[in-house]
């Protein structure tokens, strides 16, 4: 009799918890916010000690990443010599 009362015990108990969220598997995921402030660290070209630090908002980020994709897309559909001009070397 004991054990049946132990055993209804601990299943209300696991019931509770489930029912509360108490045995979720961490924080929820806060929301998204695009005014939240990013900021990223990258060295400078030629140095090997110099850093930069550069700070966009979560919006601003995305734009950055959106032109760096729509630029290499653009060289490798065109197949830019990486020169950085539009003149084209090849012999006609």
């Amino acid at each position: 009799m004991k054990i049946v009362l132990i055993a209804a015990a601990g299943l209300i108990a696991a019931s509770v918890l489930a029912a509360s969220g108490a045995g979720a598997a961490g924080p929820a995921k806060p929301k998204y916010d695009p005014d939240r402030i990013i900021c990223e660290t990258r060295q400078e070209i030629g140095s090997r000690l110099k850093r930069i630090r550069i700070c966009h908002t979560a919006l601003e980020w995305e734009e950055v990443r959106l032109q760096e994709r729509v630029g290499l897309m653009r060289k490798q559909y065109n197949g830019g010599s990486g020169a950085g001009g539009a003149v084209d070397d090849r012999v006609h």
